[in-house]
């Protein structure tokens, strides 16, 4: 059976058992702080499991893209992955064990045809309740086992908290059938040992409970059902080879992994070649998953472990041979053999490959000199077989080279790391740049709090900007209070209000919530579960808890969020025209006085690129298209064109937004110019957005770019501001506004030429400066310590004065201070053979620098390093000095000893 045709048995056998067909959700999960990716087919449905929202159906089924970071170094051998997919049905508090172990041996032996007697099932150690069920399908007691949770019998929860319950395995069994083998022996061989001939191939979790993040548990408010079955793994069974990498689907994209290394896969060989081929294999394929889902290559989170993924491939290639980019090539066949099951890597086809390309070439350039450098660090240790935690960092911080790469290439060559001193330079590191950033208070907990009143407020702000209402809720410190008087801080849930709350990137409105008693300043509006909750302070009076109240918006504020958020759209729709279809939107800010989109792309749009998108922004402005809203299903708002965000989770109905020249035309050609998936307020006609007017873009991270924009009178008041610095500028430069432009490069060329020459007064400065030194040093004497102190010169100036000095003198250590900003600045270069005698200038640059109260660093060939205390200058420079000549002793007396 093929892997596609696995993947339309599975979900037509739960379908015809009332299960709703949920699809795939984004591998970046959405609204789970606690997850760096989607690694569970549960994942999406873990408000349902918790309570905090009502699911579509109580029974579904998915086929969940997942990817687990924990299995990045193992990727490689015959069977583990990063990517893959994951078969699952689910119980939202409808069946239980009895029918989920029904359905799951049904399915492997009656609709795949699966051998029983090759099958084995595993329980937690006191689940008597699953133990009999597996006895009652015939499977004999032999092969059910009891597994505590540390053998894998207790699931969950997918990251620091979340739900979690023990769970019942089925393992398929490639040894000869015990039935039909006298010989087994079950402490020697069974499924939780790793002796390859049992494979895990479903997993049944009986989820029951709520772990937090302090490790206690309480009682879900239902007992559910999530399964989980391999794609890749049940193919294996079903196509009868051992490893995943030679199913249908993943062996043609390693076919072309082979032809760009022109090194043929011999599975049978557990060599390095094998290896290799099916690191890039699976790493292409990894890529293309999560960049489609809108990961892009970066330096933090996310982002790097993408990057990480490339580089592991590369260098896998590199080591198979390969100098030149190659990874593009594997990229292209993972998204030709993916497509059909994931229509966003044909969309994206172009982009994706743009990104690998260049992120693979970037690499490239760095991994031959830090591969060469990491050798020369492995020779310098060949007797302790360990890389020094400093080396590593110095690998890393100076020359890009990853840890985790020099961990692969250190685990292939016999060679053990200092992970705690790389750990210490890492912190030191933090340290200096104080780049720690702190969470915030979980998310799941808040929503936990809001959803436990099982309370539901009605949305009436799309036709109404004041409702009348009651009131169900009054909270304040967090506490159910029965009144709220004057000055209190405190949450008020209405029956059902015109307050729209912050969602899609639209701020929560303001205004008041007003009763025949008092007056309630709404400050912002958030929705938690099915409740929308109004933040704000009592202003005078009193209000009682369920007493009628009237709610008002702001009507000024509304508007203007609402013209920005139309303006949004318009602006997503027109980048997506003038840079491409892979365009995505990564984030937004819609306020009453600006609007922030952040968007996918991988390099900076030109100024005509810019000026291209705001001209056709206005144009749709200028054209006053009405808007219209609509709600269908959500298969079918897809069908018909709306854009939506495969990142964020949607109902079975959706609510989509377009403003068309023909409405409800859902295409291009017909004159829909933005038709996209939200929930938010908009403005009637685009003509009230008066004009969009971008006021900067820049780069938000790899591969991510913000536009910062204005609308109506914000952008009226910015075009004035800007013609009034114009005229500034014409009256000061005393030109035509035409002719500015040339004016100023002008004057950019006049100081250019002032530039280089004071750079070259700087390099003669500095040559006599060097000459100088050089003349009172005695050359025939060893190794040339020369120490100077340099009144007021530029560390620019520094630079030259030592590069001359090296360039004349073979064997010198130089150390040359002056006083910049009242603070005291060194300047520290070896030769080799200064270096070879124990002289290394980041060593003895820190040995300076920490005497006057200060830091720094470099390589053993050059470092520099600033103080605090200029008082102590003198004399660091003096006990410098001293150093050096204790080094050179000892050096000389070490050798004498060596040598008699």
């Amino acid at each position: 059976m093929k892997v596609d045709e696995l993947r339309k048995a599975f979900l037509n056998f739960f379908e015809a058992r009332e299960h709703r067909v949920i699809p795939s959700a984004s591998l970046v999960p959405h609204g789970d702080p606690t997850l760096l990716f989607t690694t569970a087919g549960m994942v999406q449905f873990k408000p349902y499991f918790m309570g905090l929202e009502t699911p579509p159906a109580s029974r579904l089924t998915s086929i969940q893209r997942c990817f687990r970071t924990t299995d990045v170094e193992e990727v490689g051998d015959e069977n583990h992955l990063t990517l893959f997919e994951m078969l699952g049905n689910f119980s939202v508090g409808d069946y239980f064990k009895s029918e989920s172990i029904d359905w799951a041996w049904e399915f492997l032996t009656e609709v795949l045809g699966i051998n029983k007697d090759r099958l084995w099932a595993t329980v937690y150690i006191d689940d008597d309740e699953a133990y009999d069920l597996w006895k009652k399908k015939g499977i004999s007691e032999d092969r059910i086992l009891r597994y505590t949770a540390e053998q894998g019998n207790y699931w969950g929860p997918p990251g620091d908290s979340g739900p979690c319950g023990p769970c019942s395995e089925l393992h398929y069994d490639f040894g000869t059938p015990v039935i039909e083998d006298e010989n087994y022996d079950p402490d020697k061989d069974h499924p939780a040992m790793d002796t390859g001939r049992f494979l895990e191939i479903w997993n049944l979790v009986f989820m029951a409970y709520y772990q937090h993040e302090d490790g206690t548990r309480e009682d879900l408010p239902a007992a559910n059902i999530d399964t989980g079955a391999g794609l890749e793994r049940l193919a294996a069974v079903l196509q009868g080879v051992r490893s995943a990498y030679e199913t249908d689907e993943l062996r043609s994209i390693l076919k072309s992994a082979e032809e760009v290394t022109e090194i043929a896969y011999t599975p049978e060989l557990a060599d390095q070649n094998a290896n290799g081929l099916r690191v890039i294999t699976e790493h292409a394929r990894a890529f293309a998953y999560l960049a489609a889902d809108g990961v892009l290559p970066s330096n933090e989170g996310r982002g790097y472990v993408l990057r990480r993924l490339i580089r592991r491939a590369v260098y896998f290639g590199y080591q198979m041979g390969i100098s030149k980019p190659f990874l593009g090539d594997v990229v292209n066949s993972a998204i030709s053999v993916s497509a059909a099951n994931n229509p966003e890597l044909e969309k994206q086809r172009e982009f994706l490959l743009r990104v690998v390309i260049a992120e693979e070439s970037r690499f490239q350039q760095t991994l031959s000199t830090g591969l060469e450098l990491l050798n020369d660090v492995m020779k310098s240790h060949s007797e302790q077989k360990e890389i020094p935690g400093r080396e590593m960092f110095v690998l890393y911080d100076t020359h890009g080279l990853p840890p985790e790469l020099t961990r692969e290439v250190a685990r292939f060559n016999n060679f053990s790391i200092d992970e705690i001193g790389f750990t210490n330079e890492m912190d030191a590191q933090r340290e200096r740049s104080k780049g720690e950033e702190s969470f915030s208070e979980n998310e799941s907990e808040r929503q936990s709090r809001y959803a436990s009143l099982g309370l539901v407020s009605q949305f009436t702000g799309y036709e109404k900007i004041n409702d009348q209402s009651h009131v169900l809720l009054l909270m304040r410190d967090e506490m159910i209070v029965q009144q709220l008087n004057a000055g209190d801080h405190a949450e008020i849930i209405l029956e059902s209000t015109s307050f729209y709350p912050e969602g899609g990137g639209q701020i929560g409105d303001r205004g008041e919530i007003i009763t025949s008693t008092g007056k309630f300043l709404v400050e912002d509006t958030q929705k938690f579960g099915d409740s929308i909750i109004h933040f704000g302070q009592m202003n005078d009076g009193k209000i009682d808890a369920g007493v009628e109240v009237e709610s008002r918006v702001d009507s000024d504020f509304r508007l203007g969020a609402m013209r920005n958020h139309t303006a949004t759209h318009l602006l997503h729709a027109a980048l997506r025209k003038e840079l491409g279809v892979h365009v995505k939107q990564a984030g937004s800010y819609v306020g009453p006085d600006r609007l922030r989109f952040d968007y996918t792309h991988p390099e900076a749009p030109t100024y005509e690129n810019l000026q291209s998108i705001q001209a056709l922004v206005n144009e749709k402005v200028r054209d006053d298209i009405v808007g219209s809203t609509f709600v269908l299903p959500y298969a079918e708002a897809v069908d018909r064109g709306a854009v939506a965000f495969f990142e964020d989770k949607y109902q079975d109905q959706v609510r989509v937004v377009e403003y068309c020249v023909a409405p409800h035309s859902h295409s291009a050609e017909a004159g829909c110019f933005s038709s996209e998936f939200c929930g938010g307020t908009h403005i009637h006609s685009t003509g009230q957005i008066g004009r969009m007017q971008i006021i900067a873009e820049s780069s938000i991270g790899a591969g991510l770019r913000r536009i910062e924009a204005v609308t109506g009178p914000e952008a009226e008041a910015f075009v004035t501001a800007r013609l009034n610095t114009l005229d500034l500028l014409v009256q000061k430069f005393k030109v035509p506004v035409e002719e500015l432009p040339q004016r100023i490069n002008s004057l950019e060329d006049q100081l250019n030429t002032e530039r280089k020459r004071a750079e070259a007064t700087l390099g003669t400065i500095a040559k006599i400066h060097a000459d100088e030194i050089v003349k009172v040093v005695n050359q025939e004497d060893g190794t040339s310590i020369i120490i100077e102190f340099l009144e007021s010169e530029s560390v620019d100036t520094l630079k030259l004065i030592v590069d001359r000095i090296r360039s004349q003198l073979d064997n010198v250590f130089i150390c040359v201070g002056t006083e910049i900003e009242s603070k005291p600045f060194f300047m520290t270069a070896s030769s080799e053979t200064a270096i070879a005698n124990g002289l290394k200038a980041d060593d003895l640059v820190r040995f300076v620098a920490t005497i006057c109260g200060g830091s720094g660093g470099g390589r053993a060939e050059f470092a520099q390093a600033g103080g605090k205390e200029l008082s102590q200058m003198k004399g660091a420079l003096d006990l410098l000095r001293a150093e050096c000549n204790r080094i050179l002793n000892d050096n000389s007396d070490l050798s004498s000893v060596e040598n008699p």
